[in-house]
């Protein structure tokens, strides 16, 4: 009985070696067919440091003034009267009382 172990032993160890010495030689060929990165053949020179200018001054703080109310930017070519659309609790705002096909009119 002792004779059969052995062998079974024996048999188990070169199919581990047979495994391992592939192993290896895959992770070898795998290993060696990885290309290089471009970056890595060339070292990067820095370029040229860049001198500050001047220091300016700063400018005078800017004041909030009026708005422009109805200028170009404002005027989208529709009437200026109106309609706008019911308040969400329903009903029309003082500036436009006039409730008509739900909406609300000057």
């Amino acid at each position: 009985m002792r004779y059969g172990s052995l062998v079974s032993k024996a048999i188990f160890l070169a199919l581990v070696l047979v495994v391992l010495a592939t192993g290896a030689f895959a992770l070898r060929m795998a290993w060696e067919s990885i290309p290089e990165a471009e970056a890595q053949g060339d070292i990067q020179q820095p370029g040229p440091i860049q001198k500050p200018g001047p220091i300016q001054k700063p400018g005078p703080i800017q004041q909030p003034g009026e708005q422009q109310q109805a200028g170009q930017l404002m005027n989208a070519g529709g009437p200026a009267d109106g309609p706008i659309p019911l308040m969400p609790g329903g009903g029309c705002p003082a500036e436009f009382p006039v409730e008509k096909d739900g909406a609300c009119y000057r």
